[in-house]
């Protein structure tokens, strides 16, 4: 239980910041050209949201009466995630203007579902608890 517990925290935090700097670079995108670094973190903060995502959704799927379609779920969504997150910059190398507010915000819409996806994985994993208790 403190593997979910410290990893649905986890999520939060990282999914926060990421949403933060996605904000600040959909408000400015000349802010990833011009400070790199940031991007890196964005970055950085997108696969801490997949791992931490996809640690609660295998310690849903180990738990006595965990769903494993539930579990596959979560695995799905990190991985559309990370696709998604890598893929992006060479789609909007090639596409105009509203396509790229089209996956900007498939992007955004991507990481808030992964939020909560692991937001609905650990809700159900501590209301698991609560019975077995």
């Amino acid at each position: 239980m403190k593997v979910m517990t410290i990893s649905l925290m986890v999520l939060r935090a990282a999914v926060l910041l990421a949403l933060i700097l996605g904000i600040i670079f959909w408000a400015n995108s000349a802010i990833p050209d011009e400070y790199p670094a940031v991007k890196d973190i964005h970055m950085l903060l997108g696969i801490i949201v997949v791992l931490a995502l996809w640690t609660v959704s295998l310690a849903q799927g180990l738990v006595k009466g965990g769903n494993f379609a539930l579990a596959l779920i979560g695995f799905i969504v990190g991985l559309a995630v990370v696709i998604v997150g890598l893929s992006q910059e060479a789609w909007k190398a090639n596409a105009g203007t509203g396509a790229v507010e089209l996956i900007n915000t498939l992007h955004l819409l991507l990481g808030l579902l992964a939020a909560g996806t692991g937001e609905m994985i650990a809700s159900r994993v501590k209301r698991l608890a609560k019975v077995a208790v």
